[in-house]
């Protein structure tokens, strides 16, 4: 299998299908506990534990869902940031448009706001 530049292999149709099987054969498992623990009360026999072949398909399908998900999911992004912005100029970085805003109270500072006469407010000591 081919790795990719950044470590991880790309996700194939196999990586898939296993996803999709042992998500399904964890549905499976999930499901046969649910009716032994229904088994065991309709019997009034009392909970130890649960069967060895349950137990060991719940393992082997979280392991293989596990790894199938690490390979579907991509490759992950490297947490230095300048590795990531390596490419980008700095007025680029620091403009975050989000937090520019244009109605706010300091604007009453300004030499050339305009006191609204229905907003005006006068303070008394």
């Amino acid at each position: 299998m081919p790795s990719s530049a950044s470590g991880s292999a790309p996700a194939t149709f196999l990586h898939k299908v296993i996803a999709a099987v042992s998500f399904a054969a964890l549905l499976h498992a999930a499901y046969s506990a649910a009716q032994h623990r229904l088994y065991l009360r309709l019997t009034e026999q009392p909970f130890t534990a649960l069967p060895a072949d349950i137990v060991a398909q719940t393992l082997a399908s979280l392991i293989f869902l596990c790894w199938a998900c690490t390979h579907v999911a991509g490759a992950f992004q490297p947490i230095r940031a300048d590795i990531a912005n390596g490419r980008r100029r700095w007025d680029d970085v620091g403009s975050c448009l989000s937090f520019v805003t244009f109605e706010h109270r300091a604007k009453a500072l300004s030499p050339t706001y305009a006191l609204d006469s229905g907003r005006a407010f006068t303070v008394s000591l």
